[in-house]
Order: C-alpha cells, then structure tokens, then sequence
C-alpha cells in the first residue's frame, strides 16, 4: 500500500535510478466533537481534523556506509477540505554509521522527547495546549548520533536569518534513552520558538524537558516535567499519562496536565478509549476539560468526540 501508486508515478517520468526508495505515507483522523464552553455559554457540534497528514520520504544509497534522506510531510483537512496543503516536517540529510545529519523544517529534540506519553497528542487535550516547547522549527540543522547501549544525543541549531539586533538564533539538544520497556528523556531550549517565529523578544526563552516511559505488563505510565522562563513568565509544569491495554483490540487512557505558562487554560484532563479494527485502523473515543482553575469563568471548557484514524 505505502509503495504502490506514487513510486509508480514517479517511475514514469523520471530515471530509475533517481529514487532508490520512496515511501508514500500518511494518517486521517476525523472526528465527531462536542464542545461546551461553560465560560461564554456556547455550545456547538463540530467535526474536526486532527492533525491528518500526507507525506513522501525516501533514501537514495550514496555507498556503503551513507545514504541520502529526505520527507515531505504535508498537512490535509479531510473535514472541510479548506486551505492548501500546510507544511510539516520537511527535511533532507546524510545518515550513515557515524549518526545522521538533517537540514530544513521539522520539530525540534525537546518536542520529539516526549516520545508516546502525550496520549491525547493531537487531539484537544494535547499537551500543547498547557505546556510550552511544542515547536516545529523552520531552519533548523540537526545532528542525531548513532545509539550506543540504547542512548542517542540529538543536538539542533535554529537559524533566525536575521540581524543579531532583532532576533536570536535558538538552539535545542536531547539525551535519550529508549527500549521497550522504558523510555528515559532530558531535553532543552534556547529560543527555539523565537528564532523559528523570528520573534524580536526583550528576553530569551529557556525551556528544561525530562519525561519517563514505563511498560508494566498491559499497563504504560508516562511523565513528563518541564521549567519554563521567558523573563517574564518562570513556571513549572507536568504530565501524567496511564494507558491500560485490556487486550489487542481495548485500550483505555487517561491524562492530566497542569502549568500556568498558557493563558487559555493552566489545566488539561482527558479521558478515552480506543479500539483497533485493524493494524492501522482505530476507533476512538474522548472527553477532555480544559480550565484555568486560576478564574474558571475565563476558561472552562469541555470537549466530547468520537472518531476514526487510519495510518497508511
């Protein structure tokens, strides 16, 4: 299915040997969603594209120790179908025995070191929503090391492409350490989200990531911690996660999310259950409370879906 209709319109008109390999890939999440918002009193029904996605990504084989990469992820809204295509993860690179270097747009090491914990990732109990350091990057080169006794360091810098006075460069760097059963992260920014925007801030941002992964039999538990200071704003906050995996089809999940770095809400929890039809096919279901427990007539809003997700 990956490899069946764009390869073979690309063999079409173009030289064999001008792509080794080339994948076609890609996810639609759709959804049904209720939303109450208790602060405003409005109350609606929607559906809602989560994150859907369509992408290319290939090697080509320069000789026995490097190969060239490169994916073009793009963005599509199969709800409303509006708007063009938006831009994801883009990037080409060099990956061989001595680690892999990559250049273009795509998300930083701190976002990537939240590996799988953030269940609802996507949806509107994303982490994103109370947390910091969610940061797709434009202009970005970074070097990935190959894993030694399953730790990898990932190191980025973030080219602000302009003058000193205005803005800053931003830079980001993660230490991991991944297997199946545990997954152990510490991650940090320096005006990633400056430089990616090219903001012209009076202070620098600076961001501190440690999250944790643990497999105990069917049950995985997450955590993450973060610190975040822009000068102005100098908080903390975190993430618990639980997932339950009842069989091969069941899972249940359950999250919560608190910080006061957003300020449409410093509070996140989300409840949901999943059932697999298929490998790459799921049914879903989701009820999610956004607050800022600070003044809950300000935010306080709650949401309730349904859907489907189809990996190809």
């Amino acid at each position: 299915m990956k490899k069946a209709l764009l390869p073979l319109i690309i063999a079409s008109v173009l030289p064999t040997a001008a792509f080794a390999e080339v994948v076609v890939y890609g996810k639609a999440n759709v959804a049904l969603q209720y939303t109450d918002k208790n602060a405003s009193d409005e109350k609606y029904t929607e559906v809602v594209s989560n994150a859907s996605r369509i992408g290319l990504k290939g090697s080509e084989v320069i000789n026995d120790d490097l190969k060239a990469i490169y994916q073009f992820e793009y963005e599509a809204r199969p709800d409303d179908g509006t708007g063009p295509f938006a831009q994801r993860n883009i990037y080409v690179g060099l990956q061989g025995s001595g680690g892999t270097g990559m250049i273009g747009m795509f998300d930083t090491p701190l976002k990537t070191s939240q590996e799988k914990v953030d269940l609802f990732n996507d949806l509107v109990g994303d982490l994103k929503t109370v947390l910091q350091g969610e940061v797709r990057a434009k202009n970005i080169v970074q070097y990935s090391s190959p894993a030694f006794s399953n730790v990898t360091v990932n190191a980025a810098f973030i080219n602000a492409e302009k003058d000193a006075s205005a803005s800053r460069d931003g830079y980001s760097a993660s230490v991991v350490y991944a297997t199946k059963e545990l997954y152990l992260a510490l991650a940090a920014d320096k005006n990633a989200d400056i430089a990616s925007k090219a903001l012209n801030p009076t202070e620098s941002t600076q961001i501190l990531r440690a999250v944790g992964r643990f497999n105990v039999g069917p049950v995985v538990l997450g955590a993450m911690y973060e610190t975040y200071d822009d000068g102005v704003i100098d908080e903390d906050g975190y993430l618990a996660s639980a997932q339950w995996n009842i069989d091969a089809e069941w899972a249940l999940k359950a999250q919560y999310v608190q910080s006061d770095m957003m300020f449409d809400g410093n509070t996140s929890t989300s409840i949901g259950a999943d059932y697999k039809l298929s490998k790459a096919t799921k049914l879903f279901g989701y009820a999610t409370k956004v607050q800022d427990d600070r003044d809950p007539e300000v935010v306080d809003t709650t949401y309730v879906g349904v859907g489907i997700e189809l990996n190809f």
